[in-house]
């Protein structure tokens, strides 16, 4: 099928500057061209007028988990329940507008197979299958220490049952998950580095992984022709993972200015998705987690900074798991914490344009190879947002819902109030 949007101001994902009154053609899913002038609309088969408003690529949230839906340490779902709901999620999140997400870990072999398909309605997914955790570590989703390893592999965590995550200790474990995520079809490894908020057994300070397992992680990747990706909160950890050859390091709140020159001299990026720095309510919590969240909020405007001071390549990323609303909130509501810390444009670069780079480092594990994600110009995938307004001066355009007026991915419209 052969389309046209005329009429439109168009925002490439690269280039603050927007091409004016410009005409959209496609074919087959993929943008052919990008031109001005007149445009014969009867060899067409269906012509949308943009009415000069803005078309930008279709966005991209580079961290989130797709099938974690709800407190399911305490609700104990069994895996069909967990992809089931999944499929609710993945919808709502492209008829959000974003036509893309990277998933950080979860079960979504079938959930992809399925959107990718056509069976089911949602993003692209570049998925990282099961965080790799080491015993103990922020992947160890067991509720309590009655959970027991019972053998290799066995669980009696439900979670740890349904491979959310994978526990690997030593170098030949590390390999061997990985290996694993690769044979599902992982675009990218997570492992997981530091400690967290969300799981009882692992302290934010604790250090994740050897660095013998850091590099065992990264070399099953790198054989792979892909890269590894790190949750990680502190320099130590930061450092660490730096050492080993991780490329990609997320959340990364303390990071300090040692750290910093580290992360830029070897190209690491950062998804240093807000977290803290959203409200957080703290009445009835003990001391001790107030202080922690007003040093993880000092901590967010530091590593703002350097970000911006070394000008370190990130991505727009929410971390978007749990309650349906909540994320719905987020996905939504992060754009303007994102303009706050770093500015519309390299806000908006960050849901777009950046990933088109990111991309390039899963070389041939990139399950998307025929067309461009993240960009709008000749050979991109037909995938994008018609948009009130212009988010790369202005942001908070796309922190209301009601601004996304017409969404489309692979040449479908999900959404068009024109």
């Amino acid at each position: 099928m052969n389309l046209l949007i005329k009429n439109a101001n168009v925002f490439n994902g690269k280039q603050a500057a927007l091409q004016k009154h410009a005409n959209i053609v496609i074919e087959h899913k993929l943008v052919k061209a990008i031109v001005g002038g007149s445009v014969a609309e009867d060899v067409f088969d269906v012509v949308y007028d943009a009415g000069n408003l803005t078309v930008i690529p279709g966005l991209t949230d580079a961290h989130v988990h797709l099938s974690i839906t709800g407190n399911t340490l305490s609700d104990g779902w069994r895996i069909d329940e967990k992809a089931v709901r999944s499929v609710r999620f993945a919808k709502e999140m492209l008829l959000r507008g974003f036509t893309t997400v990277r998933d950080a870990g979860g079960i979504t072999f079938g959930l992809k197979k399925n959107i990718d398909n056509g069976f089911l309605d949602g993003p692209r997914i570049l998925p990282s299958n099961s965080m790799i955790s080491q015993t103990s570590g922020h992947g160890d989703i067991r509720a309590s220490h009655a959970e027991e390893r019972i053998t290799d592999g066995i669980y009696a965590s439900a979670d740890l049952k349904s491979r959310l995550s994978i526990i690997a200790d030593g170098a030949e474990e590390v390999t061997r998950a990985v290996r694993e995520q690769l044979f599902l079809g992982a675009s990218q490894i997570k492992i997981m580095a530091g400690g967290g908020f969300s799981s009882a057994y692992d302290p934010i300070s604790t250090v994740q992984f050897s660095l013998e397992e850091m590099k065992a992680a990264v070399g099953a990747a790198a054989d792979y022709g892909t890269y590894v990706m790190a949750h990680l909160y502190t320099p130590q950890s930061m450092q660490r993972a730096a050492q080993a050859g991780v490329k990609c390091f997320e959340h990364a709140t303390l990071l300090d200015e040692a750290t910093a020159r580290i992360v830029a001299d070897l190209g690491i990026w950062i998804t240093p998705g807000p977290q803290l720095s959203r409200a957080y309510p703290t009445d009835g919590l003990p001391k001790s987690s107030i202080k922690l969240i007003e040093r993880f909020r000092e901590g967010e405007k530091n590593a703002t900074e350097l970000i911006d001071k070394y000008n370190l390549p990130i991505l727009y990323g929410t971390d978007a798991f749990g309650d349906v609303q909540r994320a719905a909130d987020i996905q939504h509501d992060d754009f303007r914490i994102y303009k706050q810390r770093f500015g519309s444009f390299r806000g908006i670069v960050a849901a777009t344009g950046n990933v088109h780079e990111l991309i390039k480092f899963s070389t041939y594990q990139n399950p998307y190879p025929d067309g461009k994600i993240g960009v709008l110009e000749e050979g991109s995938f037909a995938d994008l947002l018609i948009v009130n307004g212009n988010p790369v001066e202005d942001l908070d355009v796309l922190a209301d819902a009601t601004n996304i007026r017409f969404i489309m991915k692979d040449a479908v419209v999900y959404k068009n109030t024109l």
